[in-house]
């Protein structure tokens, strides 16, 4: 057992930076089934920042539109507003989760690029479980890994200890993460999303996002991003070594009548999408 204290990596959180203020309320506004367009676009009207880097997306060549977007209002109504919330989330996440994770076997790129992969996936997923918040599962989705981020120096001290309990035992790394350390990346993610006051639905996510059935009752949404991240390690986006010995749960599967072979489809479309997605944001 690592003589690492979780309050010592607890402490580490304190130097993150915290969620944007429109960041924050924007997750607010998606969590809020009741919650109108009208809303959505106010929330990200009034922060320039943000506001320029939407519209510099969606003006790249990449969109090809026949003319240029020069509001918010043009690009919820020429893109929808689902594609323009990921555009919101994606840009947000890139500068947090995109710096090199070492002691997850992680280059520079590869963690933001499997959580865009989780958040388009759960909205894929969303579709098939028949879940209306395809909005607030990208959310999820794409901070279900940011206790990596916390984590990863501590991890990287214990590396050659977790991988050979995930070679040589055959566990997941989330299993060596806890014998090893005493906790998990998920736990330290539902940490800090406390610690950012995000919805109470997104900390449930982020924290179980490996074991589901941890939860004292389902819940359909953790469920769908446990379900996307099988996905997206199973197609080797980001995984790193954390994609050894990982599969889905059998209780959430049962739950919607899935078996493994029907998420091959997710994959496809996932694989796809990301390829835009990349190539968006690469040329930029």
């Amino acid at each position: 057992m690592s003589a690492i204290l979780m309050d010592d990596v607890i402490a580490r959180v304190g130097t993150l930076p915290p969620l944007p203020d429109t960041i924050y309320r924007l997750v607010n506004v998606v969590s809020d089934p009741a919650s109108t367009l009208a809303q959505i676009v106010e929330t990200i009207r009034y922060d320039q920042v943000l506001t320029a880097e939407v519209l510099r997306l969606c003006n790249s060549a990449y969109f090809g539109l026949a003319r240029s977007v020069e509001s918010l209002d043009d690009a919820v109504r020429l893109l929808g507003t689902v594609k323009v919330l990921q555009l919101v989330f994606a840009a947000h996440g890139r500068s947090m989760l995109s710096r090199p994770q070492s002691g997850y076997g992680l280059p520079a790129g590869a963690l933001w690029s499997h959580s865009v992969a989780v958040a388009l996936a759960g909205q894929h997923l969303a579709r098939r479980m028949q879940l209306s918040q395809a909005g607030l599962l990208f959310t999820a989705g794409l901070l279900h890994d940011v206790g990596k981020v916390v984590l990863n120096e501590f991890v990287a001290q214990e590396y050659a200890e977790i991988c050979r309990l995930v070679t040589d035992e055959h566990r997941s790394f989330a299993e060596a993460e806890a014998l090893v350390l005493g906790f998990t990346h998920s736990e330290i993610g539902g940490r800090l999303a406390e610690a950012w006051n995000l919805p109470p639905v997104i900390v449930r996510c982020i924290r179980y996002h490996h074991d589901p059935e941890a939860l004292p009752a389902p819940d359909a949404l953790v469920d769908a991003v446990h379900l996307a991240d099988v996905v997206c390690i199973t197609l080797g986006v980001g995984a790193g070594d954390d994609g050894l010995s990982y599969r889905a749960c059998a209780a959430v599967l049962g739950r919607y009548g899935l078996v493994e072979s029907e998420l091959e489809t997710v994959e496809a479309d996932v694989v796809a999408e990301l390829k835009s997605v990349q190539a968006l944001f690469a040329a930029q």
